[in-house]
């Protein structure tokens, strides 16, 4: 296989399928990266057997075949001094020579044919298939990551549960001390309604490898994996073969008192509390009143009082949360306000986003 290319190119590509290779694995082809090209265009992937990804682009008078690199050639090729990257594969060895400029490499590259498939085979039928916006998946994703737990052994809890019925798509995450969950529209739908579960911290590559928010993602689920792809891009995740709760049967309906607050006050103000934190522990108490909200924090190193407008309707209460929970939702709220839901003295918060009517986060009260 002989080629030349753009570096530029090449390493932006590069730099796609890198998020996929494993630093270490008991099976050596997996810490390299497959260049595969047809003739008129290459293909590079990577895997870890959890996330796959791959990605293509047009070449020309290029020789196919293909190899198997080290995962070195991802820093090569982006401190390469050339504006061309010549690449010429010996297919008796796998030796592979990278010329760019005054710079010569040669790697030890190994056959492709071990190399594990990445996409998902042409005589597969899909389970179901649908299109998305990107910029609404890249929504729903930033609303339910950040409350899935990041512990192993954790189960169901380690992932974002996708439920699809009809034309409309649901996310949820929990790591057993909060819950979030949002929904979105899909486009093109075929196939069965279906529920399945990703792991959390595999989904963080989505919004880094789809990153133009006015296009449209593919998506389709085979059994135990889920494919999206884009552009020339795909990437393909490993499912979670565990139940996720019923989200419905855990969220209130009936509540003690609703409030309304400015939510960078709200924000700004739970920062400064947990600025007297200790270790862990960053409790805030929360006192409800008809027009204001009063924040309060202590610890070994003092205590501070902070008071907030808000509007409300219900009964006065207080009750303890867990400020990072809150921070995590509010980071993440794009509207001016944002709503609390209060069920009682000891029972969850509901926190909204009016801008976002689908998001609901619930957080557990801190017994104190």
């Amino acid at each position: 296989m002989r080629l030349s290319v753009p570096r530029s190119v090449l390493a932006d590509h590069l730099q796609v399928v890198s998020r996929a290779i494993p630093s270490r694995s008991t099976v050596p082809v997996l810490e390299g990266v497959l260049f595969e090209s047809d003739g008129n265009r290459m293909t590079l992937a990577a895997t870890n057997l959890e996330i796959g990804i791959s990605t293509s682009f047009a070449v020309s008078h290029t020789e196919t075949g293909k190899v198997v690199l080290p995962a070195k050639v991802v820093d090569i090729i982006k401190r390469l001094p050339g504006e061309s990257v010549q690449i010429n594969v010996d297919t008796a060895n796998y030796h592979t020579d990278i010329k760019s400029g005054q710079a010569d490499f040669q790697l030890y590259g190994t056959s492709g044919d071990e190399f594990p498939a990445v996409k998902a085979r042409e005589d597969e039928t899909p389970v179901c298939t649908f299109t998305i916006k990107i910029e609404e998946l890249r929504r729903m994703l930033r609303q339910t990551l950040f409350s899935v737990s990041y512990e192993e052994g954790k189960g169901a809890f380690n992932g974002v549960f996708f439920s699809l019925k009809e034309e409309k798509i649901s996310l949820s995450s929990s790591d057993t001390f909060r819950l979030a969950t949002t929904s979105g529209a899909v486009q093109n739908k075929n196939g069965k309604d279906a529920d399945f579960l990703i792991p959390g911290r595999i989904l963080q590559e989505v919004n880094r490898i789809f990153d133009d928010e006015d296009d449209v993602i593919t998506a389709a689920l085979y059994g135990g994996r889920f494919f999206l792809s884009c552009g020339g891009k795909e990437a393909g995740f490993r499912l979670l073969d565990d139940n996720f709760p019923n989200v419905s049967r855990v969220i209130p309906s009936d509540f003690y008192a609703r409030a309304s607050v400015d939510a960078i006050s709200l924000q700004r103000a739970l920062e400064r509390a947990v600025l007297l934190s200790d270790g862990i522990n960053q409790v805030v108490r929360l006192a409800v009143e008809q027009d204001m909200l009063t924040i309060r924090a202590a610890s070994k190193y003092g205590r501070i009082q902070e008071k907030l407008p808000l509007s409300m309707e219900g009964e006065k209460l207080e009750i303890s949360l867990n400020a990072r929970f809150m921070l995590d939702m509010l980071k993440n709220c794009e509207g001016e306000a944002c709503s609390l839901d209060f069920v009682g003295h000891n029972k969850p918060c509901v926190m909204r986003d009016p801008l976002h009517p689908q998001f609901l986060y619930m957080v557990l009260p801190v017994k104190t």
